[in-house]
């Protein structure tokens, strides 16, 4: 048998952070395996689109609202290729969301 791991947690938190992204005019996907971090990318989707760091702030606050838990929130963001950022966004039970987002007009 293997072990357990974080994706049920994951599960449950993907429909308000989906929500919250649809907000702020970005569309959200997951692509990773769900075993050992929740990979999400936000892409934007609309014309007008709140700023990168309105986004992970938002998607920040509704991981500790769901967990009830007071964690450090986020590390510093890091530059990816293509002009894509990524902050890994933790949660208090040993897990985390490793966001990386396309802010709006990146790839222009």
């Amino acid at each position: 048998m293997k072990p357990a791991n974080h994706a049920p947690a994951f599960a449950l938190l993907y429909r308000g952070l989906c929500d919250i992204a649809r907000h702020h005019g970005y569309a959200l996907a997951i692509h990773g395996t769900l075993i050992s971090d929740f990979d999400l990318i936000a892409v934007p989707w609309v014309d007008e689109v709140s700023p990168a760091q309105a986004l992970i702030d938002a998607l920040s606050l509704h991981c500790n609202a769901c967990i009830e838990a007071d964690v450090p929130g986020y590390e510093a963001i890091t530059q990816k290729p293509h002009g894509r950022i990524a902050v890994n966004l933790y949660l208090d039970f040993g897990a985390k969301v490793d966001l990386s987002v396309i802010p709006a007009g990146a790839t222009r």
